[in-house]
Protein backbone atom coordinates (compact mmCIF):
# COMPACT_ATOMS: atom_id res chain seq x y z
CA UNK A 1 0.00 0.00 0.00
CA UNK A 2 1.09 3.76 -0.87
CA UNK A 3 1.12 6.27 2.34
CA UNK A 4 -0.83 9.14 2.37
CA UNK A 5 -0.47 11.91 4.86
CA UNK A 6 -2.21 11.47 8.26
CA UNK A 7 -1.12 12.85 11.51
CA UNK A 8 -0.05 10.28 13.91
CA UNK A 9 0.19 10.83 17.79
CA UNK A 10 3.46 12.81 18.54
CA UNK A 11 3.79 14.96 14.97
CA UNK A 12 3.54 18.50 14.47
CA UNK A 13 2.02 20.40 11.51
CA UNK A 14 2.24 23.73 11.21
CA UNK A 15 5.01 27.06 10.46
CA UNK A 16 7.05 28.75 13.13
CA UNK A 17 8.97 31.51 13.62
CA UNK A 18 11.91 32.40 11.74
CA UNK A 19 14.96 30.25 13.46
CA UNK A 20 18.16 30.52 14.52
CA UNK A 21 19.47 28.02 11.68
CA UNK A 22 17.03 29.45 9.34
CA UNK A 23 18.62 32.94 9.43
CA UNK A 24 22.09 31.30 8.53
CA UNK A 25 20.86 30.02 5.81
CA UNK A 26 18.58 32.25 3.46
CA UNK A 27 20.33 31.04 0.43
CA UNK A 28 19.17 27.54 0.99
CA UNK A 29 16.42 25.96 0.93
CA UNK A 30 15.17 24.60 4.35
CA UNK A 31 14.22 21.12 4.88
CA UNK A 32 14.37 20.23 8.27
CA UNK A 33 11.62 19.02 10.17
CA UNK A 34 8.18 20.62 9.32
CA UNK A 35 10.49 23.16 7.62
CA UNK A 36 9.47 24.69 3.45
CA UNK A 37 5.77 23.16 3.84
CA UNK A 38 5.13 26.56 4.61
CA UNK A 39 7.77 28.63 3.54
CA UNK A 40 11.89 28.37 3.88
CA UNK A 41 12.08 30.40 7.03
CA UNK A 42 11.16 27.00 9.33
CA UNK A 43 14.24 25.36 10.29
CA UNK A 44 14.56 21.89 13.03
CA UNK A 45 15.12 23.55 16.35
CA UNK A 46 11.79 24.94 15.64
CA UNK A 47 9.54 21.41 15.52
CA UNK A 48 11.38 19.62 18.08
CA UNK A 49 11.22 22.39 20.65
CA UNK A 50 13.31 25.28 20.87
CA UNK A 51 12.76 25.02 24.42
CA UNK A 52 14.89 22.30 25.07
CA UNK A 53 18.67 22.80 26.32
CA UNK A 54 21.14 22.77 23.41
CA UNK A 55 21.85 19.13 22.42
CA UNK A 56 25.30 17.91 23.87
CA UNK A 57 28.04 17.42 20.95
CA UNK A 58 29.88 14.40 22.59
CA UNK A 59 28.77 11.42 21.80
CA UNK A 60 27.54 9.03 24.66
CA UNK A 61 26.41 5.69 22.84
CA UNK A 62 27.65 2.72 23.51
CA UNK A 63 28.96 -0.21 21.93
CA UNK A 64 26.10 -1.38 19.87
CA UNK A 65 23.87 1.77 20.11
CA UNK A 66 22.55 2.63 16.75
CA UNK A 67 22.55 6.25 17.64
CA UNK A 68 26.28 5.59 17.09
CA UNK A 69 27.80 6.27 13.34
CA UNK A 70 28.00 3.60 11.10
CA UNK A 71 31.73 2.20 10.96
CA UNK A 72 32.70 4.11 7.60
CA UNK A 73 32.76 1.58 4.64
CA UNK A 74 30.93 2.02 1.12
CA UNK A 75 27.67 -0.10 1.94
CA UNK A 76 28.56 -2.93 -0.56
CA UNK A 77 26.18 -5.63 1.09
CA UNK A 78 23.40 -5.77 3.75
CA UNK A 79 23.21 -5.28 7.45
CA UNK A 80 26.52 -2.90 7.98
CA UNK A 81 24.38 -1.38 10.58
CA UNK A 82 22.04 -3.89 12.15
CA UNK A 83 19.23 -2.37 14.43
CA UNK A 84 18.92 -3.45 18.18
CA UNK A 85 15.38 -2.96 18.57
CA UNK A 86 12.85 -4.17 15.59
CA UNK A 87 9.78 -2.01 15.06
CA UNK A 88 6.70 -3.15 16.33
CA UNK A 89 5.19 -3.57 12.78
CA UNK A 90 7.46 -6.31 11.94
CA UNK A 91 5.68 -6.73 8.24
CA UNK A 92 7.56 -4.20 5.63
CA UNK A 93 5.01 -3.18 2.71
CA UNK A 94 5.04 -4.53 -0.69
CA UNK A 95 2.73 -2.88 -3.04
CA UNK A 96 0.71 -4.48 -5.59
CA UNK A 97 0.77 -3.04 -8.90
CA UNK A 98 -2.46 -0.86 -8.81
CA UNK A 99 -1.05 2.01 -9.03
CA UNK A 100 -1.65 2.74 -12.92
CA UNK A 101 -5.12 4.44 -12.63
CA UNK A 102 -6.46 7.79 -13.63
CA UNK A 103 -5.30 9.06 -9.90
CA UNK A 104 -1.71 9.83 -10.84
CA UNK A 105 -2.80 12.71 -12.52
CA UNK A 106 -3.58 14.37 -9.15
CA UNK A 107 -1.36 12.75 -6.67
CA UNK A 108 2.65 12.74 -6.31
CA UNK A 109 3.86 9.57 -5.88
CA UNK A 110 6.93 8.90 -4.23
CA UNK A 111 8.19 5.18 -4.07
CA UNK A 112 10.78 4.44 -1.40
CA UNK A 113 12.94 1.68 -2.46
CA UNK A 114 14.64 0.04 1.14
CA UNK A 115 15.67 -3.48 2.54
CA UNK A 116 12.02 -4.40 4.23
CA UNK A 117 12.85 -8.24 4.46
CA UNK A 118 15.80 -10.33 5.25
CA UNK A 119 19.11 -9.69 7.49
CA UNK A 120 18.57 -5.61 6.83
CA UNK A 121 14.74 -5.45 7.61
CA UNK A 122 15.29 -3.78 10.71
CA UNK A 123 17.44 -1.11 9.14
CA UNK A 124 14.79 -0.52 6.69
CA UNK A 125 12.08 -0.37 8.27
CA UNK A 126 13.86 2.23 10.28
CA UNK A 127 13.88 4.41 7.38
CA UNK A 128 10.83 3.67 6.23
CA UNK A 129 9.59 5.21 9.27
CA UNK A 130 12.06 8.41 9.33
CA UNK A 131 10.83 9.23 5.65
CA UNK A 132 7.21 8.93 7.02
CA UNK A 133 8.43 11.47 9.55
CA UNK A 134 8.85 13.78 6.51
CA UNK A 135 6.20 13.26 5.06
CA UNK A 136 3.74 14.02 8.15
CA UNK A 137 5.64 17.22 8.99
CA UNK A 138 5.99 18.69 5.12
CA UNK A 139 3.84 16.82 2.78
CA UNK A 140 0.31 17.96 1.08
CA UNK A 141 -2.78 15.60 0.93
CA UNK A 142 -1.73 14.69 -2.36
CA UNK A 143 1.51 13.46 -2.03
CA UNK A 144 1.53 9.51 -1.73
CA UNK A 145 5.06 7.41 -0.28
CA UNK A 146 4.95 4.13 -1.85
CA UNK A 147 7.67 1.99 0.26
CA UNK A 148 8.89 -1.07 -1.66
CA UNK A 149 10.96 -3.64 -0.90
CA UNK A 150 14.38 -4.62 -2.27
CA UNK A 151 15.57 -7.15 0.02
CA UNK A 152 18.84 -5.57 -0.79
CA UNK A 153 19.76 -6.97 -3.52
CA UNK A 154 20.82 -6.23 -7.42
CA UNK A 155 18.01 -8.01 -8.58
CA UNK A 156 15.63 -6.73 -5.97
CA UNK A 157 16.37 -3.33 -6.80
CA UNK A 158 15.18 -3.69 -10.62
CA UNK A 159 12.08 -5.23 -9.22
CA UNK A 160 11.27 -2.50 -7.21
CA UNK A 161 12.21 -0.01 -9.44
CA UNK A 162 10.01 -1.79 -12.02
CA UNK A 163 7.11 -1.93 -9.62
CA UNK A 164 7.86 2.12 -8.63
CA UNK A 165 7.49 3.01 -12.41
CA UNK A 166 4.26 1.03 -13.38
CA UNK A 167 2.79 2.57 -10.09
CA UNK A 168 3.45 5.94 -11.28
CA UNK A 169 6.15 7.00 -9.20
CA UNK A 170 7.44 10.41 -10.04
CA UNK A 171 10.79 10.09 -7.99
CA UNK A 172 12.24 6.84 -6.25
CA UNK A 173 14.14 7.62 -2.92
CA UNK A 174 16.82 4.88 -2.15
CA UNK A 175 17.74 1.93 -2.61
CA UNK A 176 20.25 2.13 0.11
CA UNK A 177 22.69 -1.15 -1.01
CA UNK A 178 24.93 -0.10 -3.96
CA UNK A 179 23.92 -3.66 -5.49
CA UNK A 180 20.36 -2.43 -5.11
CA UNK A 181 20.81 0.95 -6.09
CA UNK A 182 22.92 -0.30 -9.24
CA UNK A 183 19.37 -2.44 -10.39
CA UNK A 184 17.37 0.03 -9.69
CA UNK A 185 18.99 2.96 -11.40
CA UNK A 186 19.05 0.82 -15.12
CA UNK A 187 15.49 0.53 -14.87
CA UNK A 188 14.88 4.37 -13.75
CA UNK A 189 17.46 5.69 -16.24
CA UNK A 190 15.28 3.98 -19.14
CA UNK A 191 11.88 5.21 -18.05
CA UNK A 192 13.64 8.58 -17.14
CA UNK A 193 12.54 8.45 -13.76
CA UNK A 194 15.56 10.37 -10.97
CA UNK A 195 16.87 8.06 -8.36
CA UNK A 196 17.98 9.60 -5.04
CA UNK A 197 19.43 6.81 -3.47
CA UNK A 198 21.21 6.73 -0.08
CA UNK A 199 24.48 4.61 -0.64
CA UNK A 200 27.91 6.66 -0.02
CA UNK A 201 29.81 4.75 -3.02
CA UNK A 202 30.32 7.19 -5.80
CA UNK A 203 31.20 4.94 -7.93
CA UNK A 204 27.78 3.71 -9.13
CA UNK A 205 27.11 7.91 -9.06
CA UNK A 206 25.49 8.51 -12.54
CA UNK A 207 23.51 11.70 -14.24
CA UNK A 208 19.97 11.20 -13.04
CA UNK A 209 21.04 8.29 -10.01
CA UNK A 210 22.63 10.36 -7.16
CA UNK A 211 24.85 9.35 -4.44
CA UNK A 212 22.81 10.78 -1.59
CA UNK A 213 25.09 9.09 1.38
CA UNK A 214 27.56 10.58 3.39
CA UNK A 215 30.07 10.23 1.15
CA UNK A 216 33.91 9.70 3.05
CA UNK A 217 35.66 11.47 0.08
CA UNK A 218 33.43 14.56 0.86
CA UNK A 219 34.38 14.57 4.78
CA UNK A 220 38.12 13.98 4.28
CA UNK A 221 37.83 16.96 1.67
CA UNK A 222 36.12 19.03 4.46
CA UNK A 223 38.70 17.89 7.33
CA UNK A 224 41.87 18.49 4.71
CA UNK A 225 40.46 21.74 4.13
CA UNK A 226 40.33 22.86 7.72
CA UNK A 227 43.99 21.35 8.15
CA UNK A 228 45.65 23.59 5.68
CA UNK A 229 44.03 26.92 7.40
CA UNK A 230 46.03 26.00 10.56
CA UNK A 231 49.23 26.11 7.97
CA UNK A 232 49.95 21.76 7.76
CA UNK A 233 50.10 22.03 4.13
CA UNK A 234 52.04 18.49 3.48
CA UNK A 235 49.93 15.54 3.82
CA UNK A 236 50.01 11.75 3.51
CA UNK A 237 47.49 8.84 3.56
CA UNK A 238 47.82 5.47 5.48
CA UNK A 239 44.27 3.23 3.94
CA UNK A 240 43.90 -0.03 4.53
CA UNK A 241 43.87 -2.73 1.30
CA UNK A 242 40.34 -3.00 0.07
CA UNK A 243 37.80 -1.53 -2.30
CA UNK A 244 37.48 1.45 0.30
CA UNK A 245 40.87 2.18 0.36
CA UNK A 246 41.35 2.26 -3.34
CA UNK A 247 38.79 4.17 -3.84
CA UNK A 248 39.84 6.68 -1.47
CA UNK A 249 43.59 6.41 -2.78
CA UNK A 250 42.02 7.49 -6.39
CA UNK A 251 41.12 10.69 -5.49
CA UNK A 252 43.35 11.53 -2.93
CA UNK A 253 46.04 13.58 -4.44
CA UNK A 254 42.61 16.06 -6.41
CA UNK A 255 41.43 16.39 -2.84
CA UNK A 256 44.46 17.78 -1.39
CA UNK A 257 45.55 19.67 -4.05
CA UNK A 258 42.08 21.79 -4.02
CA UNK A 259 42.64 22.66 -0.28
CA UNK A 260 46.01 24.03 -1.70
CA UNK A 261 48.11 21.03 0.02
CA UNK A 262 50.44 18.54 -1.54
CA UNK A 263 50.18 14.44 -0.92
CA UNK A 264 53.79 13.13 -0.35
CA UNK A 265 52.46 9.47 -0.38
CA UNK A 266 50.06 6.95 0.07
CA UNK A 267 50.15 3.50 1.91
CA UNK A 268 48.54 0.43 2.36
CA UNK A 269 48.19 -1.65 5.03
CA UNK A 270 46.50 -4.72 5.12
CA UNK A 271 44.13 -4.81 8.27
CA UNK A 272 45.00 -7.94 10.66
CA UNK A 273 47.78 -9.62 8.92
CA UNK A 274 50.96 -10.06 10.06
CA UNK A 275 53.46 -7.95 8.07
CA UNK A 276 51.00 -4.98 9.27
CA UNK A 277 53.88 -3.39 12.20
CA UNK A 278 56.52 -3.49 9.29
CA UNK A 279 54.29 -1.64 7.12
CA UNK A 280 53.95 1.10 9.72
CA UNK A 281 57.85 1.18 10.26
CA UNK A 282 58.31 1.60 6.76
CA UNK A 283 55.37 4.53 6.45
CA UNK A 284 57.12 6.17 9.52
CA UNK A 285 60.39 5.53 8.01
CA UNK A 286 61.42 4.80 11.97
CA UNK A 287 64.94 3.32 10.63
CA UNK A 288 66.02 5.78 8.86
CA UNK A 289 65.11 8.40 11.51
CA UNK A 290 66.61 6.34 13.96
CA UNK A 291 69.74 6.18 11.82
CA UNK A 292 69.79 10.01 11.84
CA UNK A 293 69.92 10.34 15.40
CA UNK A 294 72.14 7.69 16.07
CA UNK A 295 74.31 9.86 13.43
CA UNK A 296 74.08 13.16 15.17
CA UNK A 297 74.64 11.65 18.45
CA UNK A 298 78.10 10.77 16.81
CA UNK A 299 78.78 14.09 15.66
CA UNK A 300 77.94 15.77 18.99
CA UNK A 301 80.21 13.42 20.93
CA UNK A 302 82.81 14.06 18.40
CA UNK A 303 82.54 17.74 18.73
CA UNK A 304 83.13 17.50 22.53
CA UNK A 305 82.22 21.36 22.84
CA UNK A 306 79.86 22.87 26.07
CA UNK A 307 77.28 23.32 23.03
CA UNK A 308 77.56 19.86 21.73
CA UNK A 309 76.87 18.21 24.75
CA UNK A 310 74.15 20.42 25.99
CA UNK A 311 72.68 19.32 22.06
CA UNK A 312 73.39 15.63 23.48
CA UNK A 313 71.22 16.50 26.60
CA UNK A 314 68.52 17.77 24.31
CA UNK A 315 68.70 14.42 22.59
CA UNK A 316 67.77 12.27 25.81
CA UNK A 317 64.87 10.20 25.30
CA UNK A 318 64.51 10.75 21.88
CA UNK A 319 64.13 7.35 19.41
CA UNK A 320 64.59 9.24 16.29
CA UNK A 321 65.51 12.48 15.11
CA UNK A 322 63.07 14.87 12.75
CA UNK A 323 59.47 13.77 11.99
CA UNK A 324 58.09 12.04 8.89
CA UNK A 325 57.83 14.06 5.51
CA UNK A 326 54.30 15.02 6.56
CA UNK A 327 52.63 17.20 8.99
CA UNK A 328 49.58 15.87 8.19
CA UNK A 329 48.15 11.91 8.07
CA UNK A 330 44.55 10.89 6.65
CA UNK A 331 43.88 7.71 8.23
CA UNK A 332 39.93 6.62 7.74
CA UNK A 333 40.55 3.51 9.68
CA UNK A 334 37.51 3.07 12.03
CA UNK A 335 37.10 0.58 14.90
CA UNK A 336 39.66 -1.40 16.48
CA UNK A 337 41.55 -1.31 12.98
CA UNK A 338 42.10 2.39 13.88
CA UNK A 339 43.47 1.65 17.22
CA UNK A 340 46.12 -0.79 16.28
CA UNK A 341 47.13 1.73 13.13
CA UNK A 342 47.28 4.57 15.55
CA UNK A 343 49.39 2.73 18.39
CA UNK A 344 51.64 1.60 15.87
CA UNK A 345 52.01 5.30 14.45
CA UNK A 346 52.83 6.31 17.80
CA UNK A 347 54.98 3.47 18.83
CA UNK A 348 57.30 4.06 15.80
CA UNK A 349 57.53 7.71 16.34
CA UNK A 350 54.56 9.60 14.24
CA UNK A 351 53.85 12.30 16.82
CA UNK A 352 50.38 12.88 17.33
CA UNK A 353 51.38 16.23 19.09
CA UNK A 354 53.17 17.02 15.95
CA UNK A 355 51.42 15.57 12.96
CA UNK A 356 47.64 16.31 12.75
CA UNK A 357 45.85 13.19 12.39
CA UNK A 358 42.41 13.19 10.24
CA UNK A 359 39.70 10.61 10.19
CA UNK A 360 35.90 10.14 8.83
CA UNK A 361 32.40 9.95 10.62
CA UNK A 362 33.17 6.91 11.85
CA UNK A 363 36.01 8.04 14.25
CA UNK A 364 32.76 9.59 16.19
CA UNK A 365 32.70 6.42 18.44
CA UNK A 366 33.14 6.62 22.07
CA UNK A 367 34.90 3.94 21.95
CA UNK A 368 37.72 5.86 19.96
CA UNK A 369 37.88 9.02 22.61
CA UNK A 370 40.17 7.59 25.39
CA UNK A 371 42.53 6.51 23.01
CA UNK A 372 45.98 8.29 23.52
CA UNK A 373 46.92 8.38 20.00
CA UNK A 374 44.09 9.65 18.72
CA UNK A 375 44.08 13.20 21.06
CA UNK A 376 43.36 15.96 19.32
CA UNK A 377 42.56 13.86 15.74
CA UNK A 378 40.22 16.10 13.71
CA UNK A 379 37.33 14.28 11.64
CA UNK A 380 34.12 15.57 9.57
CA UNK A 381 30.55 14.92 10.41
CA UNK A 382 26.81 16.28 10.09
CA UNK A 383 26.05 18.88 12.96
CA UNK A 384 25.85 16.46 16.40
CA UNK A 385 22.71 18.84 17.29
CA UNK A 386 20.96 18.40 14.61
CA UNK A 387 20.77 14.80 14.87
CA UNK A 388 20.41 14.87 18.21
CA UNK A 389 17.00 16.62 17.88
CA UNK A 390 15.95 14.68 15.05
CA UNK A 391 16.91 11.35 17.50
CA UNK A 392 14.52 12.60 20.49
CA UNK A 393 11.96 13.29 17.77
CA UNK A 394 12.35 10.03 16.26
CA UNK A 395 12.27 8.35 19.54
CA UNK A 396 8.87 10.01 20.62
CA UNK A 397 7.30 9.25 17.75
CA UNK A 398 8.26 5.44 16.91
CA UNK A 399 10.03 4.34 20.24
CA UNK A 400 13.45 3.39 20.06
CA UNK A 401 16.36 5.23 18.76
CA UNK A 402 17.06 5.16 14.69
CA UNK A 403 20.20 4.04 13.19
CA UNK A 404 22.33 7.07 12.47
CA UNK A 405 21.50 6.78 8.66
CA UNK A 406 18.01 6.98 9.24
CA UNK A 407 18.42 10.72 9.05
CA UNK A 408 19.07 10.28 5.04
CA UNK A 409 16.01 8.93 4.56
CA UNK A 410 13.94 11.88 6.48
CA UNK A 411 16.34 14.32 4.71
CA UNK A 412 15.14 12.62 1.28
CA UNK A 413 11.82 12.71 1.78
CA UNK A 414 11.70 15.83 2.99
CA UNK A 415 13.26 17.00 -0.67
CA UNK A 416 11.06 15.09 -2.49
CA UNK A 417 7.57 16.44 -0.30
CA UNK A 418 9.22 20.10 -0.99
CA UNK A 419 9.68 19.88 -4.39
CA UNK A 420 6.45 17.77 -5.14
CA UNK A 421 4.03 21.13 -3.61
CA UNK A 422 6.35 23.63 -5.18
CA UNK A 423 5.43 25.20 -8.57
CA UNK A 424 7.95 23.37 -10.72
CA UNK A 425 7.35 19.56 -9.16
CA UNK A 426 9.64 17.05 -9.06
CA UNK A 427 12.17 17.70 -11.81
CA UNK A 428 15.72 16.61 -12.25
CA UNK A 429 16.83 20.55 -12.76
CA UNK A 430 14.74 21.42 -9.61
CA UNK A 431 16.66 19.21 -7.52
CA UNK A 432 19.83 20.52 -9.27
CA UNK A 433 19.58 23.83 -7.56
CA UNK A 434 22.61 25.56 -7.11
CA UNK A 435 21.94 26.88 -3.70
CA UNK A 436 20.98 23.30 -2.47
CA UNK A 437 18.69 22.34 0.37
CA UNK A 438 19.59 22.33 4.20
CA UNK A 439 18.32 19.14 6.24
CA UNK A 440 19.12 17.00 9.55
CA UNK A 441 22.89 16.36 8.24
CA UNK A 442 23.25 19.53 7.00
CA UNK A 443 23.53 21.50 3.79
CA UNK A 444 23.37 19.46 0.80
CA UNK A 445 22.86 19.49 -3.02
CA UNK A 446 23.22 17.33 -6.14
CA UNK A 447 25.33 17.68 -9.10
CA UNK A 448 24.53 16.74 -12.52
CA UNK A 449 26.99 13.95 -12.88
CA UNK A 450 24.53 11.74 -9.83
CA UNK A 451 27.35 12.99 -7.04
CA UNK A 452 26.07 15.22 -3.66
CA UNK A 453 27.90 17.66 -1.93
CA UNK A 454 27.47 18.44 2.03
CA UNK A 455 28.70 20.54 4.27
CA UNK A 456 30.15 18.94 7.71
CA UNK A 457 31.31 20.67 11.22
CA UNK A 458 35.07 19.57 11.92
CA UNK A 459 35.33 17.80 15.34
CA UNK A 460 38.25 16.93 17.33
CA UNK A 461 38.48 14.08 19.94
CA UNK A 462 39.13 14.80 23.26
CA UNK A 463 39.87 12.48 26.88
CA UNK A 464 36.24 13.77 27.33
CA UNK A 465 34.51 13.15 24.26
CA UNK A 466 34.82 14.68 20.75
CA UNK A 467 33.73 18.43 20.04
CA UNK A 468 32.89 20.82 17.86
CA UNK A 469 36.22 23.47 16.71
CA UNK A 470 34.82 24.53 13.31
CA UNK A 471 30.96 24.65 12.02
CA UNK A 472 29.40 23.74 9.54
CA UNK A 473 29.13 26.13 6.51
CA UNK A 474 26.03 27.28 5.68
CA UNK A 475 26.54 27.79 2.05
CA UNK A 476 28.59 26.42 -1.15
CA UNK A 477 30.65 28.66 -1.59
CA UNK A 478 32.32 27.77 2.03
CA UNK A 479 32.57 24.17 1.91
CA UNK A 480 36.20 22.81 0.91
Amino acid sequence: MGFRKHHPSGLKNGCLALSRVARRTASVVILSLGLAACNATTSITDLFGSQQDPAPVVANGAAGDPSRPPNQVLIPDPSPWPSDQPMADGSGYILPNTYNDDATINEKRVALLLPLSGSSADLGRAMRHAAELAMFDIARDDFVLMPIDTAGTYEGGRSAATEAINAGADLILGPLFAESVSGAGEVARQAGVPVLSFSNNQRIAEPGVWIGGLVPEDQISRAVGYTTTQGKTRFAALLPQSDYGRQLASGMEQIVARAGGTLSRVAFYQPGSEGLEQTIRDFANYDGRRAALRSRRAELQADGSAAARRALQRLEGLDTLGDPNFDALILPATGGELRQVSALLTYFDVDPTRIQFIGTFGWNDPGLFSEPALRGGIFAAPDPENWALFSERYNRTFGGQPPRIASLAYDSAALAAVLAGSDSGITQDAMMTATGFAGVDGIFRLDRDGRSQRGYVIMQIAPDGAKVISPAPMAFDQVF
